[in-house]
């Protein structure tokens, strides 16, 4: 009993009020490669590792997690800086930094009911306040606001209100009331725009894609669309990219411009929705998924398969034309593993190709905008096999990193490896 006392009381002073789930600083060869260990990395409790985000800035790279925030050095791996979570757990945050500023959301065990500002420079906590929040229905789960970034708001969707936070202060901004009969099947954000899809049907006006001015929350152009799923999802705010049916093995697209004209409609078969972060008993948070879109197309995954012989998947990528809706190709990248999206651009698809731990190293591959042609950019160690499957990849100025969504087959909560010579 003493000796698990002084455990706790040790943690307790290393973390300044929280038990730190990953190491203080990273380790490896220091500046070229370094990664941070899960502190406990065998746990069966998948929902301690969560990450609900991870930010890049000039200097750091910061992993959001159950018991607070963390900041790594990029050229040492050192902890540049930590703030334990103001209540009992931090869950959710905002996927993107605007203007080095970020916000968290946290509660209690049972309640997610405050949003915090978060300045990425400083590691300094600048506001709190209380949002609208809802106990779960389900026993030993937790139900969680759905954060969006829009530039210098936070949008939150949370116990069916809609609403917009300024960064800065954390002063409302909005908040968006809907029709009577009408709710939001799903919503996602960028800096130009709030859209939502929303079901009207029980109110006899259908179906719509609706945007809202991310500053203001005033509605302006609607969409209207002859039917949903339960699958339905906004993929992309900017560009505009719903998949508004999905019927057995196949889903079907439509891509606004950005006025609400249509600007192509296409079916393909059956490609990989599933969320990279979701964990069982947490409910609510914006989902990241596999795809990416950028320099005028739309990559789309397929549904994973075995690889014959070897214990992994396998994912082909699909270059969809977002203005023709015609697929341009299919793509299985150099090596047959699993694809992890980067970015998009007009270069073409940067993305991590995950690899395994027995006999295939992870790389950097970039396939053409035009061609599809794979061409490796980098490989990694080998022991980072598997660790960029789900997970939020960087890459900048040849340096890749990696922050896994959950612990589920990782072993590291944060990688950074520097590709160039």
């Amino acid at each position: 009993m003493l000796f698990i006392a002084l455990g706790l009381v040790v943690l307790l002073a290393v973390g300044g009020g929280t038990a730190w789930l990953v190491a203080s600083g990273g380790s490896g060869g220091g500046g070229k490669e370094w990664s941070v260990p899960l502190a406990d990395a065998d746990s069966t409790d998948f929902t301690q590792g969560i990450a609900f985000a991870g930010w890049l800035t000039d200097k750091t790279v910061i992993r959001v997690q159950r018991d607070g925030v963390l900041a790594y050095d990029l050229a040492s791996g050192k902890r540049a800086w930590g703030v334990p979570s103001p209540g009992d757990q931090l869950c959710g945050a905002t996927p993107e930094l605007a203007g080095g500023k970020g916000a968290v959301a946290y509660g209690s065990t049972e309640l997610c009911d405050h949003l915090a500002g978060l300045d990425a420079v400083t590691g300094k906590i600048t506001w709190k306040i209380k949002i609208p929040a809802k106990k779960s229905r389900v026993a030993n789960s937790l139900t969680v606001p759905r954060i969006m970034s829009a530039g210098d708001v936070a949008v939150v969707y949370a116990n069916d209100v809609l609403s917009g936070y300024r960064l800065s202060d954390g002063a409302k901004r909005w908040t968006y009331k809907l029709a009577d009969g009408c709710y939001i099947r799903d919503v996602n954000a960028a800096a130009t725009r709030v859209v939502l899809l929303l079901n009207c049907a029980f109110a006899g006006s259908g179906n719509f894609v609706q945007v809202l001015d991310p500053k203001s929350g005033k509605a302006g152009w609607r969409y209207e669309l002859s039917e949903l799923s339960l699958m339905s999802l906004v993929l992309s705010a900017d560009p505009v990219v719903v998949r508004f049916n999905e019927d057995g093995d196949k889903s079907t697209f439509v891509i606004l411009d950005d006025r609400g004209g249509k600007l192509s409609e296409f079916t393909t078969g059956k490609v990989d929705m599933l969320p990279m972060n979701r964990v069982a008993y947490v409910e609510g948070m914006f989902e990241q998924r596999r795809y990416a879109a950028g320099g005028g197309r739309l990559y789309l995954m397929t549904f994973p398969g075995n690889v014959p012989g070897a214990a992994r998947s396998r994912g082909r990528v699909l270059a969809i034309d977002l203005k023709t809706g015609k697929q341009v190709w299919e793509s299985s990248g150099t090596k047959p593993t699993m694809l992890t999206p980067v970015r998009a651009d007009d270069r073409g698809l940067l993305a991590l190709e995950v690899g395994d731990r027995r006999n295939l190293p992870p790389r950097l591959i970039r396939l053409d905008a035009a061609t599809g042609k794979a061409a490796e950019v980098a490989e990694l160690p080998q022991k980072y096999g598997t660790d960029g499957e789900d997970a939020r990849v960087f890459e900048r100025d040849g340096a890749v990193v990696i922050v896994p969504w959950t612990p589920v087959a990782v072993r590291h909560a944060v990688i950074y490896v520097d590709t160039k010579d």
